[in-house]
């Protein structure tokens, strides 16, 4: 019985702090970049980093263990009211792929423009130089290597336009 309400006790303790940290972590990531008030963290693990700026718009979240990396002198802008799901990696740096790395480091860089209202399912990768158009969707598990129109409907590996949205009167 005591055993039992110690490991309540320690088990919350642990908690709360886990929370602390958590909290502490994306106060310090609204004071290195550029968060709007509304903009929620969603989750645990996640990770915004690098020299360049991050804009996040009011009413937008991302999802745990989502990375966001704004390499020097670029900039990834993620636009208002955006869903942002779990385990996404947007990067405005990468190796280019056609050289041979025991020779050659060479890397491409670009900002990364997220418009209002997208949607962004889990596990996505968004390369740099990117620009996501108003309210679009990405599927689940896509790639995104080339710009996305606004009411586009794209996904897969690398992502591909599946349809234009289809808008319904409320």
């Amino acid at each position: 019985m005591v055993r039992n309400i110690l490991n309540k006790i320690y088990i919350r303790i642990y908690e709360n702090g886990k929370f602390l940290s958590r909290k502490n972590q994306y106060n310090n990531f609204r004071k290195k970049y550029n968060i709007a008030n509304h903009f929620r963290f969603n989750g645990d693990n996640i990770l915004f980093y690098g020299n360049g700026e991050i804009i996040c718009g009011e009413g937008s979240y991302i999802g745990e263990l989502s990375t966001v990396q704004a390499f020097d002198n670029c900039s990834v802008n993620i636009g208002k009211h955006c869903s942002i799901s779990h385990n996404v990696r947007i990067y405005t740096q990468s190796r280019i792929p056609d050289q041979d790395f025991s020779k050659t480091n060479k890397i491409k860089t670009g900002n990364v423009i997220i418009e209002d209202y997208v949607w962004i399912g889990a596990n996505v990768f968004i390369n740099p130089n990117i620009t996501i158009g108003e309210n679009s969707i990405i599927g689940a598990n896509s790639v995104i290597t080339k710009n996305v129109p606004p009411f586009t409907i794209v996904g897969g590996v690398p992502a591909k336009i599946i349809r234009k949205k289809v808008l319904i009167n409320a």
